[in-house]
């Protein structure tokens, strides 16, 4: 046990120089960390500097104590003074970085009142520091300049140990509070100091309180950078999974964005089937400045139009006229849906469709249009049982080449020109109520399917006489 007191009697001072020069480099390195909390990079660069000057002060009197010039006994006395001093400066640091670390790491808004007791004995520990250099209460230098203990020493140690005390019990009751990796070298840098200042205590020409305080505060630095470090990586974490989040909650935003322009595209689409055929529609979706005409050589045109109409719409309501042409052209045009007949428009009480819109010049639609026309005659009966009125139609149809387009930007309608339509009209206008009246060109396209039909001449507008015929 001897020679190990007496090795630490030799190397203290060089310890304490290596410690000192370790402390600086510290507190310098310190100021240039960017992601240190400023309140946590202060209490750290003076908690440093603090235990550098501690043992600078320290140092400079175990080299000087038993010098035998004069000159030198007050140097030595003020470094003793500042021996005491710094350690209480060294607890009130590591007091400042105990309540940052609660306030920002542990999340409490107000912190302990037990380390602000801490903060008022150390002042008092200092007052009664400089009270001690007028009365010896605690040590005083002889009159060769020997270092001696006070008959009151002992009262000293109440103020670096009961405030390392309390923070202890604060450390304790707020356990879970700190980082973890921060939680045992808060313990141990006050378990460490308070067992050495006991030591120091039987063998005053030793200073392992001064040395274990200060290595402490190089731990605590050491554990300081490590959960710097392992917070910076739980906020890129963080900013990851928040970066992830964004990502999704964009491309689900996108998703839903493009499933809405989807639906609105299809339902423009839908309307725009509505007034145009499907080919037609997707060239003018594709070349909306482009006139868009084509010539069809075999199409079949059909008019249809109620019979004795402006005499019946006297007798009947506007609500009731518009609710019987609705009702009608409804059933209609789900019946050319679904025949595959093109409808072409309504004007007033005349329904106007067309079939073998195509290039394809064997393609006339008679049959088709046939086929549709009788369901129309099926669609009226129903309506005038549903409205108890003797509702009738007259139908005509015509075969032959037409031109289809589409006219104007605004309120665009596709329309159908030529011979055949004009005569379609006039075969539906010449007609019989309830049958359909088909010119001589359509005739010849279906003759095979209805031999022996009679034909009935039809007087047609800037045409002459034509044969027509009835289904």
């Amino acid at each position: 046990m001897d020679r190990f007191l007496d090795f630490c009697r030799t190397y203290q001072t060089s310890l304490m120089l290596f410690l000192q020069g370790v402390c600086v480099a510290i507190a310098f390195l310190t100021i240039f960390m960017r992601y240190l909390k400023r309140s946590r990079k202060l209490s750290i660069i003076f908690l440093e500097l603090t235990a550098a000057a501690n043992l600078a002060a320290s140092r400079f009197y175990y080299l000087n104590r038993v010098v035998d010039n004069t000159a030198y006994w007050p140097w030595v006395r003020a470094a003793k003074f500042l021996d005491y001093f710094f350690v209480l400066a060294i607890i009130l640091c590591f007091n400042f970085y105990v309540k940052d670390l609660l306030r920002n790491e542990g999340g409490l808004k107000r912190i302990p009142r037990m380390l602000f007791a801490v903060d008022a004995i150390l002042a008092a520990g200092a007052v009664t520091l400089f009270i001690n250099l007028h009365t010896g209460f605690y040590y005083y230098f002889d009159a060769t300049n020997v270092y001696t203990h006070g008959a009151y020493n002992f009262v000293w140690y109440i103020f670096p140990m009961t405030p390392l005390l309390i923070q202890l019990l604060a450390i304790v009751v707020n356990y879970k509070r700190f980082p973890r990796i921060m939680r045992i070298p808060l313990v141990l840098f006050i378990v460490i100091p308070l067992l050495m200042a006991v030591a120091q205590f039987l063998v005053t020409d030793l200073a392992p309180g001064v040395i274990s305080t200060v290595g402490m505060a190089i731990v605590l630095y050491v554990f300081s950078i490590e959960e710097m470090n392992k917070s910076i990586d739980r906020a890129h974490k963080r900013e990851i999974t928040m970066m992830a989040k964004y990502q999704k909650t964009l491309e689900d935003t996108v998703d839903l964005r493009t499933h809405e322009l989807k639906v609105a595209n299809e339902k423009v689409e839908s309307l725009l089937l509505n007034i145009l055929p499907e080919n037609i529609a997707r060239e003018l979706a594709e070349n909306p400045d482009k006139t868009i005409s084509k010539t069809y050589p075999n199409a079949t045109v059909l008019f249809a139009d109620i019979v004795g109409f402006t005499q019946m719409s006297d007798k009947m309501t506007a609500e009731e006229t518009v609710f019987m042409l609705n009702k009608m052209t409804i059933l209609f045009d789900d019946r050319a849906k679904r025949a595959g007949v093109e409808k072409i428009k309504t004007i007033g009480d005349a329904y106007m469709a067309a079939a073998g819109l195509t290039e394809d010049d064997s393609d006339d639609g008679v049959e088709l249009m046939i086929r549709f026309a009788r369901g129309m005659i099926e669609d009226v009966e129903q309506v005038g049982r549903e409205m108890g009125i003797p509702l009738k139609i007259r139908i005509g149809i015509n075969s032959g080449e037409l031109v289809a387009g589409v006219i104007g930007k605004t309120k665009f309608i596709y329309d159908v020109w030529g011979d055949t339509v004009n005569i379609a009209s006039r075969m539906e206008s010449t007609g019989d109520p309830m049958r359909i009246h088909l010119s001589e060109a359509a005739y010849s396209r279906i003759s095979s399917s209805y031999p022996g039909l009679s034909s009935v001449p039809v007087d047609v507008k800037g045409k002459g006489t034509m044969n027509g015929y009835f289904l």
